[in-house]
């Protein structure tokens, strides 16, 4: 037994509800649950942004003769 015509339109709508309904609940499910750990890799990923910039300006430093400790003009140190 076929369905008519008319009826396929509203029924194609009613799908495209629901599937946009239940992919709205899963993305808001897989967020919800993977949030604390998206969270906690923040702190990490913060101090190893922290320690990769400090390694940088320190050789930065180094690079361009000064910082402290380096040789002055005229042979001194203080």
């Amino acid at each position: 037994m076929s369905v008519p015509n008319e009826l396929r339109p509203a029924a194609r709508v009613w799908a495209r509800w629901i599937f946009w309904i239940f992919a709205a609940v899963a993305l808001f499910l897989l967020l919800a649950e993977h949030r604390a750990h998206a969270i906690g890799w923040w702190q990490h990923g913060l101090l190893a942004l922290c320690v990769m910039l400090l390694y940088l300006v320190i050789r930065w430093d180094n690079d361009s003769g000064g910082g402290g400790g380096g040789d002055r003009p005229g042979g001194s140190r203080r």
